[in-house]
């Protein structure tokens, strides 16, 4: 049996940089990417940013439109909002040309029915995109539901000819199929152990493999993105409701500080960790602060009780958070902070600089949360998925130093810390490590191994 698909998943929470793996793959001219398959819904962004930084925000349509040669698939397992595709199709059209979008015939299309009664019903977070809702109508059969037609260049096609299509590319044994996975692991409705905190179906390099009509024996790898520090989505809804949208199973909820903080001195994020600087905390400047920040970023830091806040009771980490969030309401993410001594970092900035490398979800524009690594959740996504290796994106944040860079494993130095990192998580996963990715745009990476294993032929 020839082995030549390529999974692409995300081993966490979501948010790992799945578009960033799946458009270095798409761009290489040495792999030849026949096609590419999505089974996406509009509850996730997948965010391509190309060498130059220009972004390109996907959500149905695959990534690996960015290669002119690969033709585009679009699998039953997809839910399409035709408003949202509409201006998806508008924004990628750069890439897309004249090439045609194959789109299943089962793929359905969602209705404000379904966001209204997500929004009615769902009380353990989510987008409230209406995915969950339409998919429950598609397995009920329900008879009002409609489905996909054709726009543009996005032709609807029966079962038959879409399998057709897709298997003149898996039946040929110089080209590659890419399946770009969507949301992530530890959102699996069944297997993450997050339930309710889920989203509406099974993540999984078998479930992407079943959604697409392709038999397991077609693969030939999968490539596990994962992050150092998962997130989780915001508990601030867009309309500022307080919804609890989950933890991430034994790891602390960390703060972006800690993360900002880690990553210049080259520690790892923990409780107590900013308690070893000397501090110039003022009840007076937290008062300040909590005037001029925005009722929804309050509410993120001290919950839906923050009205009743005490500014004489704020931690000294909870006083850097709302520090930063001064400063984020503002547009600004290099600050000199009013509350720490820190130690010197580099000629070219001022003392006591922090760099927020805080993150919005592409979708809901909110803030994510974040954690430390609950290692037993990723062992187990790795039990259930066998990824051939782990790309381990947002590397800057175990230290921002590699921030941006570019190159080879062996021509960098890597600290007795970071070193031993990577032996933690390789040994934990039974998994190498291929490569690690440093920043948001294409090609921003230092490459450990080969990343794409050479076509088994029959």
């Amino acid at each position: 049996m020839l082995k030549n698909v390529i999974s692409v998943i995300d081993g966490a929470a979501g948010s790992c940089g799945k578009a960033k793996v799946v458009g270095e793959i798409a761009t290489d001219s040495k792999i030849q990417l026949g096609a590419s398959i999505t089974n996406c819904m509009p509850n996730a962004g997948h965010t391509f940013l190309d060498e130059k930084g220009n972004k390109t925000i996907f959500r149905n349509i695959p990534v690996s439109s960015v290669n002119p040669n690969t033709e585009l698939f679009i699998g039953p397992g997809s839910a399409i909002d035709m408003e949202v595709f509409k201006e998806e199709y508008e924004q990628t059209q750069k890439y897309l040309g004249n090439r045609k979008i194959y789109v299943h015939e089962l793929v359905p299309l969602i209705d404000e029915r379904h966001k209204e009664y997500e929004r009615k019903n769902i009380k353990t977070g989510s987008t409230f995109k209406g995915c969950g809702a339409v998919i429950q109508e598609k397995v009920i059969r329900y008879p009002v539901l409609d489905f996909f037609k054709d726009y543009k260049n996005a032709m609807k096609l029966s079962n038959d000819e879409w399998m057709d299509k897709l298997y003149k590319h898996l039946d040929n044994e110089n080209e590659y199929t890419i399946l770009e996975g969507s949301q992530g692991c530890d959102l699996c409705l069944n297997h993450s152990g997050n339930y309710p905190y889920v989203t509406s179906r099974n993540v999984s390099t078998t479930q992407l493999l079943a959604d697409s009509g392709i038999s397991s024996e077609r693969l030939l790898q999968t490539i596990m993105v994962i992050r150092p520090f998962p997130i989780r989505i915001s508990n601030i809804t867009k309309s500022g409701d307080f919804i609890y949208t989950g933890s991430y199973g034994s790891g602390d909820e960390l703060t972006w500080t800690q993360i900002n903080l880690a990553s210049m001195y080259g520690g790892y994020p923990c409780k107590g960790d900013v308690e070893c600087y000397g501090n110039y905390l003022k009840p007076e400047l937290v008062k300040k602060w909590m005037a001029r920040v925005p009722d929804y970023y309050l509410k993120q830091l001290f919950g839906k009780d923050y009205r009743a806040k005490d500014p004489n009771e704020v931690t000294l980490l909870e006083a850097l958070e709302l520090e930063r969030l001064f400063h984020k309401s503002k547009g600004i993410h290099e600050y000199e902070t009013r509350l720490l001594d820190l130690p010197w970092v580099d000629n070219d900035f001022p003392p006591n600089t922090i760099f927020d490398q805080s993150e919005q979800t592409t979708v809901t524009k909110m803030e994510r949360r974040i954690f430390d690594l609950d290692i037993h959740k990723l062992q187990n996504n790795c039990r259930i998925n066998t990824p051939s290796s782990l790309y381990l994106n947002f590397f800057q944040h175990l230290g921002l130093e590699y921030s941006e860079t570019k190159g080879m494993f062996d021509d960098y130095y890597f600290n007795k810390y970071i070193r031993e990192y990577f032996s933690w998580l390789e040994d934990q996963t039974n998994t190498e490590i291929a490569a690690l990715g440093t920043g948001a745009k294409n090609g921003e990476r230092i490459l450990k191994k080969q990343l794409i294993k050479e076509i088994k032929k029959s």
